[in-house]
């Protein structure tokens, strides 16, 4: 796995994803790990508002502390970072939903970070992540202070599964790279082929496939890579207790929104 894979990794496990925000709330970065825990693309994100994501009743609270910041502008004002660049803060933002009609679901979730001006945006996370952010990002940032924090559920992920169990769940969604090995497995995945996330991350799906099957699956890539998107055949899977059961996988090809990789 590259450095930022497994950046990515550490952030799903521990329920949380990177954010930077301006003083004004614009979001100028989110990491790739916002998708796997509430539901949102990086790009549908990014150049928005984060009271879009908020219920109304929390913008007034939420837009007072990092407006608070806006006149605190002077770079050379050590005083100014030591004292009041750390803040920690819980909210609800709203989980993506693909059903306009349904009523919005939010998630509560706690963010903790520094306010930073541009030249000293750190290059790891406040729980200790080595974090190196885009140039990307560093170049947006100029003569501007933003907010750099990394956003948990309050209620962990895999609790929330738990506590669904009495909903059987026949289907789990997975992360890939280009070269099909494991980049995320939700935690519906368990209890229908037996592995836990961490067992499988980094591993090649070709790895758990029926040789019979093989070519097949070879074709549906192929014809994944041309279209972008598209359901695959039905296929066997060995399972951790060493049996095959039958999956098919409906896939699309999403861009990293950095290097477009």
């Amino acid at each position: 796995l590259s450095n930022e894979e497994f950046t990515q990794l550490m952030l799903e496990a521990l329920d949380g994803f990177l954010v930077a925000l301006t003083t004004d709330g614009n979001i100028i970065y989110v990491s790739d790990s916002v998708s796997s825990l509430i539901g949102h693309l990086p790009p549908d994100m990014v150049d928005q508002n984060i009271l879009n994501f908020l219920p109304e009743r929390e913008h007034s609270d939420v837009y007072k502390l990092l407006s608070s910041h806006m006149l605190s502008s002077d770079p050379a004002s050590s005083d100014f970072l030591d004292s009041e660049s750390h803040v920690e803060f819980c909210c609800h933002l709203v989980r993506g939903n693909m059903d306009l009609k349904e009523p919005p679901v939010y998630e509560y979730v706690k963010f903790i970070g520094d306010f930073k001006f541009h030249n000293n945006v750190p290059t790891s996370s406040c729980n200790g992540l080595e974090l190196a952010l885009p140039r990307t990002l560093q170049s947006s940032l100029e003569e501007q202070l933003c907010l750099i924090a990394t956003v948990r559920l309050v209620t962990p992920q895999f609790l929330k599964d738990l506590c669904n169990v009495q909903d059987p769940c026949d289907e789990f969604t997975s992360r890939h790279s280009l070269e099909w090995k494991f980049l995320f497995l939700d935690h519906r995945a368990s209890p229908i082929i037996g592995y836990l996330p961490f067992e499988v991350l980094g591993t090649s799906g070709y790895d758990y496939y029926h040789v019979d099957d093989l070519e097949l699956i070879a074709q549906c890539h192929k014809h994944l890579m041309q279209l972008g998107k598209g359901k695959s055949c039905y296929y066997r899977f060995l399972t951790k207790g060493q049996q095959w059961i039958w999956l098919q996988t409906h896939y699309y090809i999403t861009y990293h929104q950095w290097n477009s990789r």
